[in-house]
């Protein structure tokens, strides 16, 4: 099936005598050239035609714009002023647009000096610089730029309150870089800001989202003038953001503990071991080890290096499973 074209926007050319052969009818050409049906009386009126009937109601009424050509000729001839005050009217009434052009550095008459005008001069290139905005604005031409993606932080929720989309990239990446160093204290600093960075954040927005880490108690963290040092992430930002980062932190929760209840590892590596029968990161089984013992449900100790040992386990701890 052919597709139907869409029928041209029309433009009514209000506008004196004297304007037409160097500026008006070129202007015509040029409009319809780019798809505007430019209404100009020496086009349309014909001989024994009513002029009212043509110009008003046929011209102005039926077309999708008056652009009204304002000049050294036009700005006082009564009947480019009754074309304009119909076209006035028009545009109240939201039926049609109202364009004007100026040339000769003339003073627009008062109904215009509201609405933003093109400014043009009698030239070929005048011409086309006027056609074309007259078209754009006409097919609807947008000059802005497209609007991007959103960065990745404006697309993260925030995990807390107080903390803006922002201040949660930077702490999910500390706890990204926390779980790939199974450690939670001394983290790569450096290696932190520069993820944030990559994901839109500017140098000025990570030191205002660091500092609001620090004061909230989420990170802990020495600044020095060259930067950040001794960087922390507390147990209370490793509890805001893990899920964020773990988005099934509490599958891993339950099988830790299905472990714990069922089949008790021995040894000095329990930490390690819950890892690897869960296929849970070492630092999130460690911080679970750390809420239950915190609960009372469990007594362990973790020692230097890969070290840690469970001493007991409570017969209450099962109920969690439930």
């Amino acid at each position: 099936m052919e597709p139907v074209d869409a029928e041209p926007p029309g433009a009514f050319l209000s506008h004196a005598t004297e304007d037409k052969p160097d500026f008006v009818e070129p202007l015509a050409h040029e409009l319809r050239s780019r798809g505007v049906a430019a209404w100009l009386d020496k086009w349309e009126i014909r001989p024994g035609d009513s002029l009212v009937r043509r110009l008003f109601d046929e011209g102005i009424a039926m077309t999708n714009a008056v652009v009204a050509v304002v000049s050294q000729y036009s700005v006082n001839k009564p009947w480019v002023r009754e074309e304009l005050d119909a076209a006035a009217v028009a545009r109240v009434n939201g039926e049609s647009l109202l364009i004007p052009v100026r040339l000769d550095d003339v003073p627009m008459p008062a109904p215009l000096k509201h609405i933003v005008w093109i400014t043009a001069d009698r030239t070929p290139e005048g011409v086309v610089h006027t056609a074309q905005q007259i078209a754009d604005t006409l097919h609807g031409y947008d000059p802005r730029p497209a609007v991007g993606p959103l960065p990745a932080y404006a697309r993260v929720a925030a995990v807390a309150p107080g903390l803006d989309a922002a201040d949660t990239v930077l702490l999910t990446e500390t706890i990204r870089e926390a779980l790939r160093t199974n450690e939670m204290m001394l983290l790569n600093w450096d290696a932190v800001k520069s993820r944030a960075k990559d994901a839109g954040l500017s140098d000025e927005r990570v030191e205002e989202s660091l500092h609001m880490l620090g004061e909230q108690n989420y990170v802990d963290v020495a600044l020095r003038t060259s930067g950040a040092h001794d960087y922390h992430l507390t147990r209370k930002g490793y509890r805001a953001g893990i899920a964020t980062v773990l988005p099934k932190v509490e599958e891993h929760r339950r099988a830790v503990i299905a472990e714990l209840v069922n089949d008790q590892p021995t040894g000095s590596t329990v930490i390690d071991d819950l890892a690897a029968r869960t296929e849970t990161p070492p630092l999130v089984v460690e911080q679970f080890l750390n809420d239950l013992q915190d609960q009372g449900l469990l007594s362990y100790r973790r020692y230097l290096g890969s070290s840690s040992q469970l001493h007991s386990v409570s017969p209450t701890l099962r109920r969690l499973l439930v």
